[in-house]
């Protein structure tokens, strides 16, 4: 399966008190900071009143402060190609987006006000070419994305749903049973095979 338009969405801990503007100013003071991407610009959506609000945009990914589904959340969108086989794009990805995750949980101008869900996330696969929104591509991304899920998530039992409406890019919903930190799936996935 070739597919390298991820998009991987974390969500934030309710209430989830994390204003388009803050999210504006400290994207992009990541601009200039962020040495190992290319960052571009930082754009204001906060007009619309379901979808993304503020978005930070790179060359290798966008990073988006995003109310699409009516959770706010950090949504991730993979735009080049990811290296080596799938399950390593989609590790690269699922690390590119907990870093970024991270990074806002430890940003000083936020006060420790921001915390993500680590024991749930959506993936969708940005590409309804290579990747429709069917059961055949569900079957055909298991056995790269299982491996990866019980890496990040040991020890738990998981939840995944898709959305079957044809009208919707290819989805899948993860959820653990048990919660997780943001900075231990981190580990988990940094952490030697």
């Amino acid at each position: 399966m070739d597919l390298h338009r991820i998009q991987l969405k974390f969500y934030l801990t309710p209430p989830g008190n994390l204003s388009p503007e803050e999210v504006f100013r400290v994207f992009s003071t990541w601009i200039p900071q962020t040495p190992d991407q290319t960052l571009v610009d930082v754009a204001d959506y906060s007009h619309l009143p379901d979808g993304p609000l503020t978005v930070l945009v790179g060359h290798q990914a966008n990073y988006t402060l995003d109310h699409s589904d009516r959770r706010l959340g950090l949504l991730y969108a993979r735009k080049q190609p990811l290296a080596g086989s799938l399950e390593e794009g989609l590790r690269q990805a699922l690390g590119e987006a907990l870093k970024a995750c991270r990074r806002l949980e430890e940003e000083p101008e936020l006060a420790g006000r921001v915390s993500f869900v680590g024991g749930e996330f959506l993936l969708v696969a940005n590409d309804r070419l290579r990747a429709p929104n069917t059961e055949t591509t569900r079957q055909a991304l298991a056995p790269h994305l299982e491996p990866l899920l019980a890496r990040l998530y040991p020890g738990a039992s998981l939840d995944l749903t898709r959305d079957p409406d044809p009208r919707q890019r290819f989805n899948l919903r993860v959820r653990a049973s048990a919660s997780f930190a943001v900075a231990d799936l981190l580990h988990s996935l940094e952490a030697p095979a």
